[in-house]
């Protein structure tokens, strides 16, 4: 008998190196679960870099390794229990406690893979609904479950709300299903009140069941609290509708593992949505403030306080004439090198180092008339307001410049003042206006249009002269002046010259007129009527005669003189000689008008009978009529 007892204790001796090799891989796992419970209550992170996931693939390494030997160790155990069965019975039961433990030990890794994949999962995304579906599915996997829903406190109201709802199918349930949704709310609002979890093995037979829970079919059940930071912030729920005792203490084990590691992730994904939001609000805010800066038509600049350029809206670069993208997150000394004549490096010079002198904000204001390299010639005149920028709390954080590009304005004013020294010794005020507010309708260089001519000539001034003193004759042609002018004006022409005893009136320039032949005419007709008034009022020696002649025609109408010195708004063109020549054949206050005049007239005046002129160096005869007086019986027509 001593070979079978020499072979039953080598087999023997062979079993108890087949504990020792599982008591330590036990070991081994047993040390890998607790790191792998402290690595979940870490912080939210991608898998790339949290040190939870990193501790997680070490336990799943080993539980791998484990696996490995444990199966080899099977084997050997199978061929050592056989071997035992034959030779001494005693050796059975040893060999039967360790294939337990193997059994044992495969189904806590088993159940240590699940809980990595399920934390892998849950630091897979920060999509926070998505991850709770794919867990979801997992947990009615693995328990073997009917349905599963994951429900949570509103932080704000503590009312319950619906996070995710699934059945053994992989399908979800809407919100709105939830709501009706055949589950043990009780036993729900029980776990979060107490935050202790529940496990049914038998509805039937547990006195605390609820009817409705019975009504709708539910043999078992298990719930759990998420609590995260001392605070209940929700529940899982599974259950059963066919099987009763479905679920043991392992798959509640199981469940409480995954509620520690879910409800670290929904907080996380809480306060990930809380920061997206508020990132978001930001981004609003500041898309907000580009867009404002984008559209105002003042330059803005703003700088950091170690002088890089952080705001350069579009205002800025049409001014400034640069390119945005050369400018944004450069140095102002490097972003506006190129405009030494502007002064900016200065300005921001000045304002990043002597910060404290503008305390409350102040803006400084340079006016600065310089020329900007690309934009059109000439110098611009640009307003700029430096002033330190800083944040709610009065701390430096850099300054900023608003530049008001004024030379538009300037260039403005300077042509309205240019028009009105022009114009506003021969038009009306009101034509002034005109010109001033639309400047181009003026075309100073010169034109050809048609106009109405006016010519009014004193007759009897050469005898009048001989007979009065230089002085008094000043003041009386002066005062008629002023009446032919009066009349001129109340019709909005131009007056173009003084010859002498002459006034030479235009209209239908510089302004528009459709009407000038008419406006021509009434307004020789208030003159005539005005001389005759203050005729009255002098005696004989005083009283002087006017003869007025009007026309029509082309001419060419600008300014003429020196372009130095002196330069006067005319017309030049036969139209102007030739009614020149008219009012030389006039006498006694009385009115002609050519032929073209009267075509545009004849309905609003009353004439006398046509006669042919003859007048210097013009070869045809002139048609021409006596202006009797204006129409009553018409209405006035202005235009």
């Amino acid at each position: 008998m001593t070979e079978p007892l020499d072979s039953v204790s080598k087999t023997s001796n062979d079993l108890r190196k087949v504990s020792d090799v599982l008591w330590r891989v036990s070991q081994e796992l047993h040390k890998q679960t607790e790191k792998l419970d402290i690595a979940v209550e870490g912080t939210y992170a991608h898998e790339s870099s949290d040190p939870r996931v990193r501790l997680l693939s070490e336990a799943l390494c080993v539980s791998r390794d484990a696996d490995m030997q444990l199966s080899r160790l099977s084997h050997i155990l199978q061929g050592l229990f056989q071997g035992l069965q034959q030779q001494r019975g005693e050796a059975t039961p040893y060999a039967a406690e360790a294939m337990e433990t193997i059994t044992s030990l495969k189904q806590e890794r088993d159940e240590q893979s699940i809980l990595a994949d399920i934390a892998r999962t849950l630091n897979s995304t920060l999509k926070l609904e998505e991850v709770l579906r794919l867990v979801m599915d997992r947990v009615i996997e693995f328990v073997r479950a009917d349905c599963g829903y994951i429900t949570l406190l509103n932080p704000t109201t503590g009312e319950l709300i619906f996070a995710v709802a699934r059945d053994k199918k992989a399908r979800s349930l809407s919100e709105s299903k939830f709501a009706t949704a055949p589950i043990s709310r009780s036993a729900v609002k029980r776990v979060i009140t107490q935050r202790e979890p529940i496990l049914i093995h038998n509805v039937l037979e547990n006195i605390d069941s609820e009817g409705s829970v019975i009504m709708y079919g539910i043999h078992s059940l298990m719930c759990t609290p998420l609590i995260v930071r001392d605070h209940c912030i929700g529940a899982v729920y599974v259950d059963s509708r066919t099987s009763n005792n479905l679920f043991g203490s392992k798959h509640l084990d199981l469940l409480l593992a995954f509620c520690n590691q879910a409800a670290i992730a929904i907080d996380n994904a809480r306060l990930f949505a809380d920061l997206d939001k508020a990132t978001q609000q930001v981004k609003e805010e500041k898309q907000y403030m580009d867009n404002i800066f984008s559209s105002i038509a003042n330059g803005v600049v703003t700088v950091d306080p170690s002088g890089i350029v952080t705001t350069f809206n579009a205002a800025a670069g049409v001014i400034l004439h640069l390119d945005k993208r050369k400018v944004i997150n450069q140095h102002y000394a490097t972003a506006f090198q190129l405009l030494p004549q502007v002064g900016l490096v200065e300005l921001f010079h000045d304002a990043l180092v002597n910060y404290e002198l503008h305390e409350h904000g102040t803006f400084v204001l340079i006016s600065v008339d310089c020329e900007i390299p690309g934009r059109d010639a000439g110098k611009f005149n640009l307003n700029l307001y430096i002033s330190s920028l800083r944040d709610t709390q009065g701390q430096h954080i850099g300054a900023a410049l608003v530049i008001d590009d004024r030379t538009q304005l300037k260039r403005s004013e300077e042509e309205a003042k240019k028009i009105r020294l022009m114009f506003e010794r021969y038009v009306h005020p009101r034509v002034v206006e005109q010109l001033i507010k639309d400047p181009r309708t003026l075309n100073l260089g010169g034109e050809t249009k048609e106009i109405s001519v006016l010519f009014a000539d004193i007759r009897g001034y050469t005898s009048m002269s001989a007979k009065m003193a230089p002085k008094d004759v000043m003041n009386l042609v002066n005062r008629y002046n002023d009446i032919i002018c009066e009349a001129i004006w109340e019709e909005e022409g131009t007056l173009t010259a003084f010859i002498g005893d002459a006034v030479m009136a235009i209209f239908n320039a510089p302004l528009l007129q459709k009407t000038h032949a008419l406006r021509a005419v009434r307004a020789a007709w208030k003159m005539r009527l005005a001389v005759q008034r203050y005729q009255s009022s002098l005696p004989p020696e005083k009283r002087i005669s006017f003869g007025i002649g009007v026309n029509t025609g082309l001419a060419t109408v600008g300014n003429v003189g020196s372009q130095e010195r002196m330069q006067n708004y005319t017309a030049i063109g036969d139209v102007v000689n030739v009614a020149s020549r008219i009012q030389n054949h006039v006498t006694d206050n009385n009115i002609l008008i050519n032929e073209p005049t009267y075509r545009q007239v004849y309905r609003r005046v009353k004439v006398g009978q046509p006669f042919p002129l003859k007048v210097k160096n013009i070869e045809k005869d002139l048609m021409v009529y006596y202006l009797l007086g204006l129409d009553p019986a018409l209405p006035s027509f202005q235009g």
